[in-house]
């Protein structure tokens, strides 16, 4: 009996040590590689410590950013520069410090600029011949009160000169731009009292030439007692905007101004618009 049972031990004993020897059947490896792979095991089970990369020299880490008192004394190129700086490392790193700290950055940037918005309205109102608000107004009575000073100016001018002047339209058969433009050159004869013509130019031998242009509409101011001539307006152009070149044609031909001061009026020669002002 005793001898039966020492077999039977023995051969549990050779089970055991059989199915401990038995291989890893092939799906059990595809369930640890679905857990994590071994190149994202770490730690003390895995006998593996995590290997940190190490820190690009080209991108540094940054620390806090330098004291109100140091910021005072940069160059805004350097200031700009550091806050540049401190963007990009917070949108790489992106921590709670890292993202506060560019954030200061911009705080300083912020109330550099305020003072600096503070000092140029003190700076204006000093001095009135740097402020643009004493010859362009942004508020509405000023725009109203620009608009009839620039008017009255033209207006004015181009009364005085109908005696003087005249308008040609350049304009050949089959040009619908010069239907377009003919009411409107009707309405300038009839407001100012000038003489307004049309010259057909494939019809008169020689416009072309005369005056180095084909293209149809063109809009020409002449001269009774000379024979200069300038473009006023080129195409289909409103009523403002011929008023506009008539008047700078007539100031620009009688030598009132120079190229660089074409778009002036005369209320404005020698302002704060006038390219050739020279300070005392």
């Amino acid at each position: 009996m005793m001898i039966r049972q020492a077999g039977c031990l023995g051969l549990f004993m050779a089970l055991m040590v059989t199915a401990v020897s038995v291989p890893v059947p092939a799906q059990q490896s595809t369930v640890s590689t679905a857990r994590g792979s071994d190149s994202t095991r770490y730690g003390y089970w895995w006998k593996r410590e995590r290997i940190e990369a190490e820190e690009d020299p080209k991108y540094p880490e940054l620390g806090p950013p330098p004291s109100e008192a140091a910021l005072q004394a940069m160059h805004p190129e350097q200031v700009e520069e550091l806050i540049s700086k401190y963007r990009k490392n917070a949108l790489w790193r992106m921590s709670p410090e890292t993202v506060t700290w560019y954030f200061q950055l911009q705080d300083y940037a912020r109330r550099k600029a305020r003072a600096f918005m503070n000092v140029t309205e003190f700076v204006m109102l000093s001095n009135p011949d740097l402020n643009m608000q004493t010859v362009y107004p942004t508020n509405p009575s000023g725009q109203a009160a620009r608009v009839a000073q620039r008017t009255q100016d033209i207006g004015l001018r181009l009364t005085r000169e109908r005696g003087n002047a005249a308008l040609v339209m350049l304009a050949k058969e089959g040009c619908e731009y010069c239907e377009a433009q003919r009411p409107i050159l009707k309405m300038f004869q009839e407001r100012y009292g000038w003489d307004v013509r049309e010259l057909d130019i494939d019809r008169v031998p020689g416009a072309k030439e005369r005056f180095g242009t084909d293209f149809t509409p063109t809009t020409l101011i002449i001269f009774r007692d000379r024979p200069d001539w300038m473009p006023v307006a080129l195409g289909v152009e409103t009523l403002e905007r011929v008023e506009e070149g008539a008047y700078r044609a007539l100031r620009f031909i009688n030598k009132e101004v120079d190229p660089d001061q074409f778009t002036l009026q005369g209320f404005q020669d020698g302002g704060l618009y006038d390219p050739q002002k020279r300070k005392p």
